[in-house]
């Protein structure tokens, strides 16, 4: 039979295996947050490399089939769209110099920001055109049930002066129709 006593240390007993749980839970949260933003620098490092090497294969892999992208002139496109770009080398990069990196785990998404100086050049113009400027740009990865991170969503933006105007004018890119 239950005493009132026995009921107090089953209560105070079953208080502290919730607060342990509790904290055991919360540290497992941070441990994995440290690990996703390990595996989403280490995803980043090979989406700049792939992009300096025109690597379409591992772009591809990096890329969510829903990918959209927006460039820092406001142009719209898709993953398709985005890999025929790299495939037909229209943007070549030569250097890609990221500062500034910060990487968000919000449960299952993962948003990097950062500041990049790029090198590089315009093929889709004639005459080709040479691109150097600073620009900022967020990435959005999402954590897939099968382990996964995929890239979901970039934008850049040219960083302009304090007035306004832009440090390194960047030419638009024509659009790429890509066929199925």
């Amino acid at each position: 039979m239950w005493t009132r006593r026995s009921n107090t240390v089953m209560l105070a007993f079953a208080l502290c295996a919730a607060i342990t749980l509790s904290a055991v839970a919360q540290n497992h949260n941070k441990n994995s947050r440290k690990t996703y933003k390990q595996v989403i620098a280490h995803l980043e490092q090979q989406w700049l490399q792939a992009q300096t090497k025109s690597d379409v294969a591992t772009l591809d892999k990096l890329m969510a089939d829903d990918y959209i992208g927006i460039s820092a002139q406001g142009m719209v496109s898709t993953k398709a769209e985005t890999l025929a770009h790299v495939q037909a080398q229209q943007l070549v990069v030569h250097k890609l110099e990221v500062h500034d990196e910060k990487i968000a785990i919000h449960g299952e998404t993962a948003v990097v920001t950062s500041q990049v100086q790029v090198d590089a050049t315009n093929n889709a113009t004639q005459p080709p055109t040479p691109i150097h400027g600073n620009f900022r740009y967020t990435r959005v990865y999402v954590h897939y049930p099968s382990g996964a991170w995929r890239i979901v969503n970039f934008e850049s933006t040219h960083i302009s002066d304090k007035q306004g105007h832009d440090l390194h004018p960047v030419p638009p890119a024509p659009p790429v129709t890509v066929k199925p």
